[in-house]
């Protein structure tokens, strides 16, 4: 009897010690918000006039303040995982976003979402594609977010639409039309 005594606190004591180990491992690296400025859209296209181009650039910051507005009025996902945090790097037409998340309101845990941007006229659509933690691919039926969208058009003025979208290595151009 004993012997299962001791066998049963040195299993708990050891299952305890690898349940810190994980959690210290997956705990984020650095602290992150979803704190972002709203993108002055309006003033860009004072710049339009100004320059009389009719191109509008979206800088890795400014997507960077769209994405996490958004994902901020979505805090809460499946499984009981919340956003607590953001950074993302645009790299062309790939997003990638290093969050802080937290696991049923105690465990504090860094990941990277992957997205990929596409112009789907008349919006850019964000497309969650996967999750890693520690390097790790997460299944997708754990962690999938709802896709973003950004309808361009409805900051513009009532004579202007969009051309085209180019996804550039650390922004997105925008080319505009005047409309008939």
């Amino acid at each position: 009897m004993k012997k299962f005594i001791v066998f049963v606190v040195v299993t708990i004591v050891i299952l305890a010690a690898v349940i810190a180990g994980i959690i210290s491992y997956v705990k984020p690296a650095e602290a992150l918000d979803l704190e972002y400025s709203e993108v002055p859209i309006g003033s860009k296209i004072v710049d339009i006039i100004k320059n009389r181009k009719l191109k509008v650039e979206l800088t890795e910051q400014d997507v960077n303040d769209i994405v996490k507005k958004q994902l901020a009025a979505r805090k809460t996902l499946p499984n009981d995982v919340r956003i607590e945090g953001a950074k993302l790097t645009l790299q062309g037409t790939a997003l990638a976003a290093d969050v802080n998340i937290r696991w049923h309101d105690k465990v504090p845990v860094g990941a990277k979402l992957n997205f990929v941007l596409a112009w789907n006229n008349p919006k850019i659509e964000i497309q969650h594609i996967s999750t890693q933690i520690k390097g790790v691919n997460i299944p997708g039926k754990w962690l999938q977010l709802a896709p973003i969208e950004i309808p361009l058009e409805q900051h513009l003025p009532k004579l202007v639409g969009v051309k085209d979208v180019i996804f550039e290595e650390d922004a997105i151009q925008i080319d505009l039309k005047l409309l008939k």
